[in-house]
């Protein structure tokens, strides 16, 4: 049985999306509902930026518009199906090609069968005409089976030329469902993924593994003052300065919204902090511009927390260390690197 509170926070969160979808004149559709409500609980930070950017721009909720955010949003569907799809037509294919190889061999064991006959047949005395007629219907059958060869090596390329766009189209879904679509680097989803393999790896080795967890300062007053459009150049300028301060195997992701993370597998957490430091560096010295006017609107900073895995704990510790140790930095100032350490030993005092 549900708790009153879930109750409550529900109840709360469908009033606010009804409210929301009347004020804008959106038809209160079973789809329509569900964007609006995943608005609310602001569970989908792509999604209430979104939102938040069309309303801040007076933009009309039109059908085709709502269409959109369903399916962008809220069809979950929509992946699968297109799984199930080409899955389908994966295995059309390969049973296609199953049937060609079939009919390969039995096109080979026939002609094997024929030149048993002629072999046959050229073991006594034959005269000329015999050798001429034996030749000549061995030259024919193996025109023939060169025809068949060929016909096959056309089909055989056009499935392969089908799986290839099978195998391009599963490539789409898999980037769509592991990318974050403003900064085009992995998302949380990934993140989660990925972290479970480098913990996996961790412990499989015992090579250490540590965990960067970055906030841009002062996000929410930069967006309200200069707009959403610039807040997502500086989105995609933290996520671009994190994909060029890594290597190998680290992974930057979005974690969400303003957050940002970096998994660190075959990193001690002293260089983890050295990373987070220079990654720090590195954006204060950048300025925010805008790109089609050149207004300068100075820089921003981050805020990072870091943290070590310790073999065998639930990752959600690590995750969380690094979480407050993020949080340590902002309430200590800002634009600054605090590592769990640096907790513990605060908690000691």
């Amino acid at each position: 049985m549900a708790q009153p509170d879930d109750f409550r926070q529900a109840k709360g969160f469908s009033e606010a999306a009804l409210a929301g979808m009347l004020a804008r004149e959106v038809p209160p559709t079973p789809e329509n509902y569900a964007v609006w409500f995943a608005y609310a609980t602001g569970l989908l930070p792509e999604l209430k930026r979104t939102i938040d950017i069309l309303i801040s721009n007076d933009q009309e909720f039109t059908p085709a518009l709502n269409v959109e955010l369903y399916s962008r949003f809220c069809d979950t569907g929509r992946h699968f199906n297109l799984l199930n799809e080409t899955g389908g037509r994966l295995q059309y294919a390969v049973d296609q090609i199953t049937r060609y190889l079939k009919s390969a061999s039995g096109d080979a064991s026939a002609f094997g069968k024929t030149l048993d006959q002629y072999s046959s047949e050229m073991g006594g005395t034959p005269g000329d005409e015999d050798v001429r007629a034996l030749v000549s219907g061995l030259i024919l059958e193996t025109q023939r089976m060169a025809e068949r060869n060929r016909s096959l090596e056309d089909r055989l390329n056009a499935s392969s030329g089908e799986i290839a766009e099978l195998r391009q189209n599963l490539e789409v879904v898999r980037r769509e469902a592991m990318t974050d679509a403003l900064t085009g680097i992995p998302n949380r989803k990934f993140f989660e993924s990925r972290l479970r393999e480098a913990a996996r790896d961790a412990m499989e080795s015992g090579e250490p593994l540590s965990l960067l967890i970055a906030d841009i300062d002062h996000f929410k007053q930069f967006n309200d003052t200069y707009g959403h459009q610039l807040g997502d150049q500086v989105l995609r300028l933290v996520a671009r300065t994190l994909t060029d301060s890594v290597k190998g195997r680290d992974t930057p992701a979005r974690y969400g919204g303003e957050e940002f993370a970096i998994i660190l597998p075959q990193t001690r957490l002293t260089d983890a902090v050295g990373l987070a430091n220079q990654i720090r560096h590195t954006i204060t010295r950048r300025r925010i511009v805008r790109k089609n006017t050149g207004d300068v609107f100075g820089t921003i900073t981050l805020s990072i927390g870091v943290s070590c895995y310790r073999p065998g704990e639930q990752l959600l510790q690590t995750v969380r260390r690094a979480d407050d140790a993020l949080y340590q930095a902002k309430r200590t100032g800002r634009n600054r690197v605090v590592c769990e350490d640096e907790l513990a030993a605060a908690d000691r005092e």
